[in-house]
């Protein structure tokens, strides 16, 4: 007696199982898994602000010029990027203006210049009229670059006046 209890069960339960049965019907929904990967750009220089501090002119009837080395330098600059593998990553600057004292008479801010080591970086003087490259990197997604800049300022000391004058440049880190 228990076999045949044991088979009816069995087959009792086949027949619960089969595919027209609406107490074990089925229901089904895709799902779409989207994934946003963004480009990401980080520039650190170490100093945000150099001061050229006037050197004493030579004594005689023409000084000439001097060039000034910046305080502090170097200064350490560091980019980083992850960009399209076909990209190319571009770290430029460009001034805001002129050097300027407010009334007087301003210093081009060509006056300004770099130079620098490590891979990539480039060496430059500044412009208000167009971006001056000072770094170019091809070859990788991922980018890390570590060097350092010293900044010079071209003393003219028959043509600049006395006086404290500022200006200001803004470093971009693109790719292209």
């Amino acid at each position: 007696m228990k076999k045949l209890t044991v088979i009816a069960f069995a087959v009792g339960l086949l027949f619960l199982i089969g595919t027209d049965n609406p107490l074990l019907a089925q229901a089904t929904q895709d799902v779409t898994f989207q994934v946003d990967l963004l480009a990401w750009y980080d520039i650190n220089i170490s100093q945000t602000t150099i001061t050229f501090t006037d050197l004493v002119p030579p004594v005689q009837p023409n000084p000439g010029t001097a060039t000034i080395t910046g305080d502090p330098n170097p200064v350490n600059v560091r980019v980083f990027a992850i960009v399209l593998p076909s990209s190319s990553l571009q770290l430029t600057v460009r001034a805001n203006g002129d050097l300027t004292k407010g009334a007087g008479s301003d210093i081009p801010i060509s006056a300004i210049s770099w130079t620098v080591t490590g891979s990539g970086y480039q060496a430059g003087t500044m412009s208000t009229s167009m971006d001056i490259t000072a770094g170019q990197w091809t070859g990788s997604i991922m980018h890390w670059h570590t060097g350092t800049f010293t900044y010079l300022f071209a003393r003219d000391y028959e043509n600049q006046e006395p006086g404290s004058y500022t200006a200001t440049a803004t470093y971009t880190l693109s790719s292209i």
